[in-house]
């Protein structure tokens, strides 16, 4: 009985000094299957329990598990687009109580190393993320570190998934492009969800291991961002409102990620929304007052909207920062610029613009500023450039049959003409079958209605410019005294159309009666 008593009393004792409480280790337990769960909120559960329970003789014990979490929240707020700055000090601050051969601070470089998230980042700001820095023999001294460390498996696989990211894998078939699900090595069976969500988010989305991580984990909101930067052929209801659910869910949680008030901006600009838009581009520019995407998409829907004089400011900040994308700024505000017949103003910027940024769209804008100017040398020739790239360019012919009247060259504006109402007929006629199309498709309500509207507009506008066309080919056969031929063409006018009674007026004056 004594010997036993002294093992009850030895027990207790052992009991009483354990260095972690049976309360504490099962919360432990939680907290470690949390952080394999992988969502943000769980991370966040898990380093409030190893805080708690890493005090006394319990801390070395847990101080390891709770340095990885520190490093995985900072890891995920730069997948986020946060700042992640406060979670990184921390795990920095935790080095000096790891094992000398742990290579907390190593972890910590690599993490840091990896660029955040591209969608809610300015370009400014991921160039300092250079590539070089990933040379075949930095990338080999960094999986050394990986594989020989001390850390948790899960952990060092997620950093290595990250590293991966930032330099991803060739084309398996060696050929230039994009890459592919194929090009990917698939995730092993039983890989933790905190490893599978990184290896599914980068270099590609693999929404099907994205959905079942967000159906397994609801709260893992962040998965559901990815997922609905799935590229589509066709905005279905499906499509936009489970965009809608994945997007409105993260912003939700994450309401200062301007990966996430990019995303909704961005999908409300593609439903036709450019008010709503203009808001989370706004919240965008708050969070990243250097977004230059968010920058430049507030410009556009500024100026659809007829909200010139703000578009015109917002083009010119981004001018005058310098940003990527300031070709495309100064073709918005010499667009603005000339809806407002701003000509001078609209002149210099188109000219900028073309200087940067040479196409069909910019070339053909340049035009219409110089005929407007009287400029009409130097109109003709941005037009028929803008037409040599690209014939469909109805407005381009249009402009360059004014400018053959102006010169008063009969025959040449009555076959510019004629070339110009076969172009917008054609416009015509693709935009009904689209729009047939559009009205038979199964899509969002709102986003079907915005294009129904939007085609109705375009179609009778075509037709309208059609037929302007016609007239003024007639006209230029008439005074090319080509008089049966001007007359057919008055006939191809239809009785109910807006020009009807030009038609008929020049038929008058051509035939007398």
């Amino acid at each position: 009985m004594r010997q036993l008593a002294a093992l009850l009393l030895l027990l207790s004792a052992g009991c009483a000094s354990a260095p972690i409480k049976k309360t504490d280790a099962a919360s432990l337990a939680v907290a470690d299957t949390r952080l394999l769960e992988g969502c943000y909120s769980c991370l966040l559960e898990a380093r409030d329990v190893f805080s708690r329970v890493a005090i006394g003789k319990a801390r070395p014990l847990v101080i390891a598990r709770l340095f990885e979490t520190y490093v995985l929240i900072g890891m995920r707020e730069r997948e986020l687009a946060l700042d992640s700055r406060d979670a990184f000090a921390k795990a920095r601050a935790l080095v000096a109580e790891l094992p000398p051969t742990y290579a907390g601070a190593q972890y910590i470089d690599i993490a840091e190393m990896i660029p955040p998230d591209f969608s809610g980042t300015p370009r400014t700001e991921l160039s300092q993320f250079q590539r070089g820095a990933f040379t075949q023999a930095r990338m080999a001294e960094l999986r050394k570190v990986l594989m020989s460390g001390e850390a948790s498996a899960p952990f060092r696989a997620y950093i290595s998934a990250s590293l991966d990211c930032a330099l991803p894998p060739p084309r398996r078939d060696g050929q230039p492009g994009r890459l592919t699900e194929a090009d990917l090595n698939p995730v092993p069976v039983g890989t933790p969800p905190l490893v599978k969500y990184r290896l599914a988010t980068c270099p590609l989305n693999r929404s099907a291991i994205l959905e079942a991580l967000l159906a397994e984990t609801p709260s893992f909101v962040e998965a559901g961002l990815f997922l609905s930067r799935q590229p589509t052929l066709s905005i279905t209801s499906t499509y936009v409102k489970n965009m809608r659910a994945w997007l409105m869910s993260a912003y939700a949680v994450f309401p200062r990620s301007p990966a996430v008030t990019y995303g909704l901006g961005a999908l409300s600009q593609t439903v036709g929304d450019c008010k709503t838009a203009i808001r989370f581009y706004e919240d965008t520019i708050a969070l990243k007052d250097r977004h230059e995407d968010a920058a430049l998409q507030r410009v556009v829907c500024l100026a659809h909207l007829g909200q010139f004089a703000p578009a015109i400011e917002a083009a010119s900040r981004i001018i005058d920062r310098g940003y990527y994308n300031m070709p495309d700024a100064f073709y918005w505000r010499a667009w603005t610029h000339h809806r407002r017949l701003e000509l001078p103003q609209a002149r210099a910027d188109v000219d900028r613009a073309l200087s940067l940024l040479f196409n069909s769209r910019v070339l053909t804008l340049a035009g219409m500023i110089k005929y407007d100017q009287d400029d009409l040398a130097k109109a003709e020739a941005d037009l028929k450039e803008a037409i040599r790239i690209d014939p469909a360019q109805c407005v381009a012919h249009w402009y360059l049959g004014l400018i053959n009247f102006k010169k008063a060259v009969w025959p040449e504006t009555a076959s510019r003409f004629v070339v110009c109402a076969s172009c917008y007929e054609k416009s015509a006629d693709d935009n009904v079958s689209r729009l047939d199309a559009m009205r038979k498709a199964d899509l969002d309500a709102d986003f079907k209605a915005t294009q129904i509207a939007g085609f109705e507009a375009v179609i009778k506008e075509d037709r309208d410019q059609q037929w302007g066309a016609v007239l003024n080919a007639a006209n230029g056969f008439a005074r090319a005294e080509q008089i049966e031929t001007a007359l057919k063409w008055l006939e191809k006018i239809p009785a109910d159309a807006v020009l009807r009674s030009k038609a008929d007026e020049l038929k008058k004056l051509i035939t007398g009666k």
